[in-house]
């Protein structure tokens, strides 16, 4: 009996103790179960995307590079002879026409042998009318000589006498081709004592402006293979040529006639016009960098611009009116990096992950994404030309007005 009693004692539970426990184990569960919340809450990341609105506008493709401005056509003045500077006409910046005297160069010692080759020319000339007298004497000498040899049947005179007497008119002969050749001789020197007369005066050779002066006045020049510069010569000014240097990667995209702006230290706020003059074929190899040479022909009325300024200019190789237009950064979008980026929960290490559908971006196929419902959704475009801020987009699914997501933030 006593032993019944105990059992019952032991299975039974009050009512008070009972409802403690109860209200432990609510508290117990309500707290595992506010932290499987919150763990799974800072498993799940947080995006906010920025967008942007697709329009309509003008794109202008632009082709960026340097060079420097150069004359049209710039002319190195130097002397064909040898001498010393006596005077200067003209200096630095001074307009010349072509044929103006430049400047002088002594002259007596060309003088002095131009006399020398006058007076040479007129003995060789005393001398040959000297030699032909003396020849037709001969010729008349030995004419008659013969005529007395038929006459007298060949015994007289002698054969001997006969022959001495051709001789004399043979050598006679060649003394005057030499005299005539002396004379010969003679006047080539005199033109050419009255050429260097002609070149001692340097003159311009083109309608144009002094750009530098290289001489002074005394200064000895000595002529060689190569002729000293005296002068620096540029035809006008008012029409010049900017030399660019153009990457090989956009030199495919420049035509000649296309127009273009540049800009130089001295004017930072003005921008100057020009077009494309010729493209040319000759690469340029720079610390393993090819360019091509690009000649703009400029306009410089006003004489602003000078030889040698360096130059930034913007070829305009392509302009578009009235396209659909998206910022570049749509096109780089990459949403794959979100999920790559995701963390695993505290539940996730009891339960199996199953694998997320990632969208996917075929190598050969542009995309941008949009949002709709807050989940992105891929657009397929074609691409145009890009201005490298905006690109033009041919789509019959994206219209003007709609946003596209351009990048994203997590938090």
């Amino acid at each position: 009996m006593e032993e019944r009693t105990s059992l019952e004692k032991i299975l039974t539970i009050s009512p008070k103790s009972s409802g403690k426990k109860l209200i432990l184990g609510i508290a117990i569960l309500a707290i595992i179960f506010g932290v499987l919340i919150l763990v799974f809450k800072t498993s799940q990341p947080k995006v906010n995307y920025r967008t942007v609105k697709v329009s309509r506008g003008n794109l202008v493709v632009k082709v960026n590079a340097t060079g420097t401005l150069k004359p049209f056509n710039q002319v190195e003045v130097g002397s064909e002879i040898s001498g010393t500077i006596r005077s200067i006409e003209v200096d630095y910046n001074y307009k010349v026409k072509k044929g103006q005297v430049l400047a002088r160069l002594d002259t007596t010692r060309i003088e002095s042998e131009l006399l020398q080759a006058q007076a040479k020319l007129e003995g060789e000339m005393a001398n040959f009318k000297k030699v032909q007298a003396d020849l037709t004497l001969a010729e008349g000498k030995l004419k008659r000589m013969l005529e007395a040899y038929e006459r007298s049947g060949g015994r007289t005179p002698s054969q001997l006498e006969i022959e001495i007497q051709r001789s004399e008119v043979q050598k006679l002969q060649a003394e005057l081709l030499r005299s005539q050749a002396l004379i010969e001789e003679a006047k080539a020197l005199i033109k050419l004592k009255e050429a260097e007369l002609q070149k001692a005066i340097i003159r311009s050779p083109i309608n144009g402006i002094v750009l530098a002066r290289h001489v002074e006045i005394g200064q000895t020049i000595v002529s060689s293979l190569q002729s000293p510069a005296l002068f620096t010569l540029a035809e006008d000014l008012k029409k010049m040529q900017l030399i660019l240097d153009v990457d090989e990667a956009d030199i495919a995209q420049v035509q000649v006639g296309q127009k273009a702006k540049f800009t130089v230290d001295a004017y930072p706020e003005k921008e100057f016009e020009a077009k494309v003059q010729e493209v040319r074929f000759y690469p340029k190899t720079s610390q393993g960098v090819v360019t091509y040479e690009v000649v703009l022909e400029v306009n410089n009325p006003e004489l602003l611009l000078r030889p040698g300024m360096t130059a930034t200019a913007e070829i305009i190789v392509k302009e578009l009116k009235n396209v659909l237009l998206v910022p570049n950064q749509a096109l780089r979008f990459d949403p794959s990096r979100i999920y790559k980026k995701e963390k695993r929960g505290f539940v996730s290490l009891f339960m199996p992950a199953f694998p997320r559908r990632i969208p996917q971006i075929t190598p050969l196929e542009k995309k941008v994404w949009i949002l709709k419902e807050g989940k992105l959704v891929p657009i397929p475009v074609k691409t145009g030309p890009s201005d490298g801020q905006f690109t033009q987009i041919i789509s019959d699914l994206l219209k003007p007005g709609m946003e596209v997501v351009v990048g994203m933030e997590e938090k």
